[in-house]
């Protein structure tokens, strides 16, 4: 299995190679337990030791093989990743966003379609869904979403594709 991405590198921190890294953990923190690291900058992971501490509002990282702000720089946009075997077992009615992309989404009107994206708002999060009638954007909440089955690969939802620019 690919290792799922936990994060990115930002810019240079400094000038003795550390970075910026942002954590697309909840929470946050966990990007500084989740180990070993693996980083792509472009089509290979590399295993990389880090050592992470919290800074600001963020993180900053050295990473083993960093040793300058211009090495530094060269690692801006990198994921972050870990194997999926490291992160812990999610409870009842809790995902991870991996597991939600490619559920097929069942509507009040039929099939919706397939789950392209999520993404995180203040309010909520959002299943962004590919169907015949283009893209629909679905709240992740309990009155909408009903139903998700991982296994099977599918989400029941009270949802027309009508409702947000569907035919």
């Amino acid at each position: 299995m690919d290792p799922v991405v936990i994060g990115a590198v930002g810019g240079p921190f400094g000038v003795h190679g550390w970075v910026h890294v942002k954590s697309f953990t909840q929470p946050a923190e966990n990007l500084a337990t989740y180990r070993p690291w693996q980083l792509r900058r472009d089509i290979a992971w590399h295993p990389v030791e880090a050592a992470v501490r919290p800074h600001q509002r963020g993180f900053v990282a050295c990473i083993d093989g960093c040793a300058d702000r211009d090495a530094a720089s060269a690692l801006r946009g990198a994921e972050i990743a870990v194997a999926a075997e490291v992160l812990p077992a999610t409870d009842i009615d809790e995902y991870y966003w991996r597991d939600l992309v490619g559920c097929q989404v069942l509507g009040e009107d039929g099939d919706v379609g397939t789950v392209v994206r999520v993404f995180e708002t203040p309010a909520h999060d959002v299943l962004v869904v590919e169907g015949a009638h283009g893209a629909d954007m679905i709240p992740f909440v309990p009155e909408i979403v009903t139903a998700v089955d991982v296994v099977a690969k599918t989400i029941v939802a009270n949802w027309q594709s009508a409702w947000s620019g569907g035919a």
